[in-house]
């Protein structure tokens, strides 16, 4: 089983990118649309995809998590993705990043962070 990994920056080479710590759980890639066209075409559009911690030990951890996606002082940042889509088959991705929202994606309860949701935008398959 392979592992999600992220990078700074588009298009970057898979040996380049760095392992998430702690490891996300995810859905993998999903899309925000699916049309079904008259002649039987499927039409997937906008993908994305969530990576939820349920929670991380201290402030220090989640800060840390958040520099991984370049978002310790940036509300967005774009990003090279290693993830599973269909079928749960690995592929690299660019994408944008987006901080959590404190109160909606992420919260801290009983003295730990927790609920903690990074959404990465705007996917698209990397060269």
């Amino acid at each position: 089983m392979s592992s999600y990994k992220v990078k700074d920056g588009f298009d970057q080479a898979l040996v380049d990118l760095v392992t998430i710590t702690p490891q996300p759980r995810s859905e993998g890639v999903l899309r925000v649309r699916r049309t079904y066209a008259a002649g039987g075409a499927v039409i997937e559009e906008g993908r994305y995809i969530e990576l939820v911690w349920d929670l991380v030990g201290d402030i220090a951890a989640f800060q840390s998590l958040l520099n991984q996606f370049g978002l310790g002082s940036a509300l967005t940042n774009e990003v090279t993705l290693y993830a599973p889509e269909q079928y749960y088959a690995y592929n690299r991705f660019n994408g944008v990043a987006v901080r959590p929202e404190l109160g909606r994606d992420v919260s801290r309860n009983d003295f730990f962070v927790r609920n903690i949701t990074i959404l990465v935008r705007g996917l698209t398959y990397a060269a």
